[in-house]
């Protein structure tokens, strides 16, 4: 694919406003999100669960993400049409400050000339369009390449109907592995079996990676598996994003039901009474956070995604560590799941934020790059090796929805 490469930038005011009916959608998401949060210690306590495993632990065990949970569920029109500005906790980047931030900013509300500010520091972005277009041409296909929808502030340089920021080339990094690995092609075979696939996301932000999937992809069951101070921001995007399709919220007792095609909403700590609602799926993806969690909390993630994926599916996670402050997630996550296959950087760039790893229980066919369409290209290793999957010794395992745009892509 190829892009005039004559960028203009675009801030807020050419967002689509919120709807009254996306606010009020919006404010009872947080009223949901609220209750959740609140009554989580009580679930635990009286299901008989460790509080140390469902709770924030490690990194994500700070104040960051509380404090901006806070400022959402207080329902202010101007903060929830603004959300993208309070994404930073989970991404590294600040759309206000155009650039990526260590230490997170302390924004105590969304600025009313939010507009007016982003623009002043609109340039510091401009290295990432000449990045971003390095890696989406020529190896990615024009319907592979990420489109953020022009909502809740979204801010960057529009580079052919794309606007460009650290984030969306962040997202486009996990489309490149997805893509070069053959993990979109595992999906859409699944979806022409079954009419659809199944993905369950764990941790998923504000819902950027899945909006792109659903897009890419089409007829997804996706179940996103979060924090609920996490999860208001992925179900208030993917809900108004994807308004015309089904969602629900996991409530204690209560069933999610079969919608085939649309986005259920799973508090972590309401996982293990959903699973069986869930079943097997085809894909479970973690990006940048299994890492910050606790040991247990890995380990625990490493059983019940082995369930998850049961003998067909596949685990893809892009995690990072640094020794002493993140979980080495590799060491723990061999004791549960059989096969691994690390991919090297592929045609279409994907490294930059952590290293990219396939798991499963099974052999599976995606690991014979042979048969892949886009095959040994795309790995690093001799084309006489039958695969450079290798066994690892299992221990024994516990048992345990491309629908409304809104023309959001479109100028407003």
């Amino acid at each position: 694919m190829t892009f005039n490469l004559n960028p203009t930038f675009v801030g807020p005011k050419e967002n689509h406003p919120l709807s009254e009916a996306d606010f009020q959608r919006a404010c009872k998401l947080c009223d949901l999100m609220l209750h959740l949060h609140a009554t989580r210690r009580n679930y635990l306590s009286s299901a008989g669960l460790d509080p140390s495993v469902y709770l924030p632990g490690n990194l994500w065990a700070d104040d960051f993400c509380p404090e901006n949970f806070q400022k959402i569920v207080r329902k202010d029109y101007h903060t929830l049409n603004h959300l993208r500005f309070l994404t930073y906790n989970f991404t590294g980047f600040s759309l206000l400050l155009m650039e990526a931030v260590k230490n997170l900013p302390n924004l105590q509300e969304v600025p009313k000339d939010v507009d007016k500010q982003v623009r002043a520091v609109a340039k510091k972005a401009l290295p990432l369009v000449v990045d971003f277009y390095k890696r989406v041409t020529p190896d990615i296909p024009k319907e592979y390449v990420v489109v953020a929808p022009r909502i809740f502030g979204e801010s960057g340089w529009d580079l052919g109907g794309t606007i460009v920021n650290l984030d969306n080339w962040s997202t486009q990094q996990r489309i490149n592995a997805l893509y070069c690995s053959g993990i979109i092609d595992f999906l859409k075979k699944a979806q022409e079996k079954r009419g659809y696939c199944r993905v369950v996301e764990i941790g998923a932000g504000y819902g950027n990676l899945a909006y792109s999937l659903k897009r890419m992809v089409g007829d997804i069951d996706y179940f996103v598996v979060d924090l609920p101070e996490s999860m208001v921001y992925s179900s208030i995007y993917l809900s108004t994003v994807r308004a015309d399709e089904n969602w629900v919220v996991a409530q204690p007792g209560e069933q999610i039901g079969t919608h085939n095609v649309g986005t259920s909403f799973i508090p972590n700590h309401l996982l293990d009474e959903f699973l069986p609602q869930i079943g097997e799926v085809d894909l479970v993806i973690n990006v940048l956070s299994l890492s910050e969690m606790a040991e247990n909390q890995v380990r625990y993630y490493g059983e019940t995604i082995s369930q998850l994926i049961g003998r067909q599916g596949v685990f893809f996670e892009q995690n990072y560590r640094e020794p002493g402050v993140h979980v080495d997630v590799v060491a723990v996550l061999k004791e549960k799941l059989g096969y691994l296959r690390e991919l090297e950087e592929t045609v279409a760039p994907h490294r930059g934020r952590g290293d990219a790893r396939i798991w499963a229980n099974n052999y599976n066919s995606i690991f014979d790059i042979e048969d892949q369409l886009r095959g040994s290209t795309y790995w690093d290793r001799p084309k006489t090796q039958k695969s450079s999957a290798f066994k690892i010794p299992r221990t024994e395992l516990s048992l345990v929805r491309q629908g409304h745009q809104r023309c959001l892509e479109e100028p407003v």
